[in-house]
């Protein structure tokens, strides 16, 4: 049985057992029900729960004390799953093209993973986080289903004082949908752009009849092709959840997943003379692809872990959380080296690489709420937390014939014999941390966050079999301060560190301090009493430090002492301006500059391919009465600015403005009862041309115009 059969089974089975489950459910609760009932609902939201219209309250990424978002002093932001819906969207990546300070690059042709820096730093490796932890090792990223997310939120700036090892932009955590009280039937059919066609379904709701028993499946099914030829974008993903809530004090969740997902080769190079540059033979044609046909490019990922918490008294609580993460990467790809002085044809080489990560993460705490009278109320926790970690890396080349980038033939199939690269990479990662909020007579709020960690790893080469060791350690931490006034305002300050190991060793065989991050923050927030809405400003300034540079003194060592700095200002605005009308917008200004560094002419540059501009904004409007009640429409603009594609910032890439629309209607408003909802999605729908980022030698293009219907059906 192929993997799309199994998927497809896969998908039945848990449609069938959602059925029977609900049908049990449904059984006892008739035999045992009252003559009459009422049902009451309560629109309180959870901390890791759904997000009512655009505007959260709360979260758990920001603070483990659960604090809420006016009083967090960082900048924080919550894309919750109305949002997602609204404009449909379809990976991580597209979900965070409408949050300030974080840019999105992924390029259109190469789809492995999620691609996304966080006030100008990286943090696709070190800030991506599933419920709290990270699941990715060296080299083997993570990529995760939108559709078995209930919200994706982005703490910006560093937070090694929470998740330890990190990046000193930021961390994007993913929060999983999980079993709820309250039945859910949802399953829906997806169609659109380059024979996409896709199926999704989520159920939910109570086994017995005391609600103590919960369970939840969500499942995606997809085969797709995207805007380049021989680029697949096909997966297949299935999540079982189940909880045990004997009593409002105590909960487990049992949480699991597995997906398979097939993609385009990793470094599809499209030079950079034909397409921002000139090229005597004229300019490239859209959407080229100069990659082989046929290759293999698919990642599986299983996930199984827990979630507990359990409350003693009004005081005392606990919480632990453990996942295990298997990551398998393969990846073909017959690579652009170089472009020939005839300036269309392109020399290749053929690379395999596969990646295998085992990751086991844990983190525990205990949590004390206290206080002194109406003087202070606090909240303090005292946690540990472990990561274990295992990754098998092999690269093989070989030969690869070239390419005319005017008149591309495909030519013979991969071949890739010789090994290159064998290696084995264990890790322990163990950290002791603290975290305290207090609020004094209900207006001043002191957050001071500390934490310890240690990271031990060791690298053995498996074709010389010599092995490296490295041990890091280093302690981080957050001081915060927070006035909230009686009209919603609360102006806020606080400094964050982070720190991340520097793996491998230089010249000399030395091994790498870890790179460092510093952050100073200061802002304000607005949430009105009398209008669901939140409004905030951040002025923000990072150093990073440790950055590796050339030795001056021999171009094949690396040293550390470069160092990088980002500031800037944020700004955004979301509201619920009614249940039918919720608006977003943003602005980011981030001064980036190289401000130590051995490389000539790169001092005071901006770092490549990273924009000093970006903008926003989305809104989404229902009609509730008149003929035309239950329809809707949403707009949308993403204005990205221009990014340099070298170091010493002559080459410029153009800044490029984007224009997105949506369509939807519910059928409830023209037949009762009926939760039909028809959406279609139009993204670039100009079909702008746009290069997301370039190197010095190539660039990687940007996604086309894209239409999408999707046929819901809930219940």
């Amino acid at each position: 049985m192929g993997f799309k059969q199994r998927i497809i089974v896969s998908l039945v089975y848990a449609i069938n057992i959602a059925y029977f489950l609900d049908g049990y459910q449904s059984f006892a609760q008739e035999k045992d029900s009252d003559p009459v009932t009422e049902t009451i609902v309560v629109r309180g939201e959870r901390v890791n729960g759904p997000v009512h219209g655009y505007v959260a309250k709360q979260s758990s990424t920001a603070s483990k004390t659960e604090t809420s978002i006016l009083k967090i002093p960082q900048s924080i932001s919550v894309v919750g799953r109305e949002e997602m819906d609204d404009r449909n969207v379809q990976t991580t990546t597209q979900a965070l093209q409408y949050v300030p300070g974080v840019f999105a690059s992924t390029s259109a042709a190469s789809q492995r993973f999620d691609y996304f820096n966080i006030r100008g730093f990286d943090a696709t490796l070190n800030g991506a986080l599933l419920d709290g932890l990270r699941s990715t090792t060296a080299q083997s990223y993570a990529r995760y289903q939108p559709f078995g997310m209930e919200r994706i939120e982005v703490l910006r700036g560093p937070s090694g004082f929470l998740y330890g090892i990190g990046s000193p932009g930021g961390v994007v955590n993913a929060i999983s949908k999980q079993p709820t009280k309250e039945k859910i039937r949802e399953v829906g059919v997806n169609g659109g752009s380059y024979g996409r066609i896709q199926g999704e379904a989520d159920f939910s709701g109570p086994i017995d009849k005391d609600k103590t028993l919960l369970y939840r499946v969500v499942g995606v099914i997809r085969k797709s092709g995207t805007q380049f030829r021989y680029v697949p974008d096909n997966t297949g993903y299935i999540a079982p959840s189940f909880s045990w809530k004997p009593d409002s004090n105590t909960s487990l969740t049992i949480l699991s997943s597995f997906s398979r997902d097939e993609f385009g080769p990793p470094r599809p190079f499209l030079p950079i003379y034909g397409t921002i540059l000139s090229n005597p033979n004229g300019k490239l044609k859209r959407n080229l692809y100069l990659d082989g046909r046929h290759l293999d490019n698919h990642m599986t990922q299983m996930g199984l872990g827990y979630i507990f918490d359990h409350r003693f008294d009004d005081t005392w609580s606990i919480h632990s959380a453990s996942r295990y993460t298997y990551n398998d990467l393969l990846t073909q790809t017959l690579s652009g080296m170089s472009l020939a002085s005839d300036m269309r044809t392109l020399n290749r080489a053929a690379y395999e690489f596969r990646i295998t990560g085992r990751v086991f993460s844990m983190d525990n705490y205990g949590k004390a709420e206290w206080g002194i009278g109406d003087i202070v109320k606090a909240t303090s926790i005292l946690g540990t937390s472990w990561r274990n970690l295992g990754e098998d890396y092999s690269l093989d080349f070989g030969r690869a014939s070239s390419i005319d980038i005017y008149h591309p033939t495909y030519g013979a199939g991969f071949s890739a014999p010789t090994p290159f690269t064998k290696t084995y990479q264990k890790a322990n990662e163990v950290g002791v941390y603290t975290a305290h909020t207090l609020t004094f007579v209900k207006h001043l709020v002191l957050n001071f966050d500390a934490r310890q960690d240690w990271a031990m790893v060791d690298t053995r080469n498996k074709l010389s079999r010599a092995t490296t060791s490295q041990n890091d350690n280093k302690f981080t931490y957050l001081t915060g301060l927070t006035y909230v006034t009686d009209f919603g305002a609360a102006p806020y300050f606080s400094y964050t560190t982070s720190f991340a190991p520097t793996l491998g060793t230089d010249f000399y065989g030395n091994t790498f301090k870890p790179t460092e991050g510093k952050q100073i923050e200061a802002g304000i927030k607005y949430k009105p009493n009398h209008f669901d809405a939140l409004f905030t400003f951040a002025w923000f300034r990072i150093d990073q430090t440790n950055v590796k540079t050339t030795d001056p003194n021999n171009i094949q060592n690396s040293i550390q002492t470069g160092e990088v700095r980002s500031q800037g200002v944020e700004l955004s605005a979301v509201a619920n301006i009614t249940s039918d009308f919720k608006v977003l917008a943003n602005y980011t200004y981030n001064d980036l500059s190289t401000t130590k560094t051995t490389v000539p002419g790169a001092l005071h540059k901006v770092p490549t391919g990273l924009p000093q501009h970006m903008a926003s904004f989305w809104g989404d409007y229902t009609l509730s009465k008149g003929k035309l009640a239950g329809l809707g429409l949403g707009f949308g603009m993403r204005y990205i600015g221009k990014t340099y594609a070298n170091t010493l910032n002559t080459i410029k890439v153009p800044d490029f403005t984007l224009f997105d629309m949506a369509a939807h209607y519910n059928f409830k408003k023209l037949i009762s009862n009926n939760g039909l909802r028809l959406d279609v999605n139009l993204n670039n729908m100009f079909n702008k041309r746009y290069y997301s980022t370039c190197s010095a030698s190539s660039c990687n293009e940007g996604f086309g115009r894209t239409v999408m219907a999707n046929l819901t059906y809930r219940w």
